[in-house]
């Protein structure tokens, strides 16, 4: 009789323990048609729409004007998530979960700022950062990973901003490699000074040398000012 009672007792715990299993696995299937949802209306977002949300953190609320200074800043593109062809963390999605709870709708107008190459642009062969659109001119920063955000990103990245940028940058490498070498490879005569028209000669051959450079690497790579291409769905 005890043995029996015994048998008893713990198949009803073994069922407890299958059904509580089952439970289990099925609020996790839940949760994964709900992130592959989010992630579906991420991705497919290709073209420009907006989420009228009211009530949002005014701290998480950007200007396109913040938005295009930042991208011109860190050599950044913002542009429709569809195109984006990154990994999106579950921390994006869970972000967008929440606020479409809070909000009680779905959300239809996602952007991404990243750097160029994390989009599959319209003829290609690091910190992304996920937007809704709220308004005609505003954004709400759902969630931001990576790290391209970074101060060296900025500096690496000045010369592009604009023609001017670009010209200065020029005058400086030409001043530099002009100041930098010696009077010995310049002129045979020993007692030439450190600035002469040797040296001239030398500012003016450097100047013509730089710029011949720049001017073949920038119609080789398809280059584009900052300015010019924040916002371009192409590649050149």
């Amino acid at each position: 009789m005890d043995l029996r009672e015994d048998r008893q007792r713990l198949e009803r715990i073994l069922l407890g323990q299958e059904a509580l299993v089952n439970e289990v696995r099925s609020w996790l299937e839940e949760e994964e048609a709900a992130d592959a949802m989010v992630e579906a209306a991420i991705r497919s977002t290709v073209a420009v729409r907006t989420d009228r949300l009211s009530d949002l953190d005014p701290a998480r609320v950007y200007s396109a004007g913040a938005l295009r200074d930042l991208c011109v800043r860190y050599r950044l593109r913002l542009l429709p998530a569809g195109l984006y062809r990154g990994e999106l963390p579950r921390q994006a999605i869970g972000a967008v979960r929440a606020l479409e709870a809070a909000h009680g709708t779905v959300l239809r107008g996602f952007h991404v700022m990243a750097p160029a190459r994390r989009f599959q642009l319209c003829d290609a062969d690091g910190d992304p950062l996920l937007f809704v659109r709220v308004e005609d001119d505003r954004y709400y920063l759902v969630h931001r990973w990576g790290s391209d955000l970074s101060p060296w990103r900025a500096v690496l990245h000045w010369p592009l901003r604009g023609p001017l940028h670009l010209a200065i940058t020029m005058a400086a490498l030409v001043l530099v490699i002009a100041a930098v070498m010696p009077n010995g490879l310049l002129t045979r005569d020993p007692a030439a000074g450190w600035w002469g028209g040797h040296r001239l000669l030398f500012v003016l051959w450097t100047a013509w040398v730089v710029l011949a450079f720049t001017v073949q690497g920038w119609f080789a790579f398809h280059g584009r000012f900052s300015r010019e291409a924040w916002n371009s769905r192409t590649f050149n």
